[in-house]
């Protein structure tokens, strides 16, 4: 399910037993989401060296783990520790 807030007030309305699953594309993209405000917050309180490192690097975490190489799986464990 869509998690727009009236589809779930809509469905809760009418099929109040339902179980509700929401659509892996949105979790995806909450969470997507989530890390791209931490980095934000995070580049505040770096040098200029420090945010040009975390911008070329940042597409590391959206990458399928599978797609990584040996370089970009070390920083994905070293980060995630």
């Amino acid at each position: 399910m869509d998690m727009w807030k009236p589809y779930k007030d809509a469905v809760n309305t009418i099929l109040p037993h339902a179980k509700v699953v929401v659509d892996k594309f949105h979790v995806v993209r909450m969470a997507n989401q989530a890390l791209d405000n931490v980095r934000k917050s995070l580049k505040a309180h770096m040098s200029q060296k420090e945010r040009r490192t975390l911008m070329r690097e940042r597409f590391i975490l959206l990458k399928r783990k599978h797609d990584l190489n040996e370089r970009e799986s070390f920083l994905l464990d070293t980060w995630l520790g």
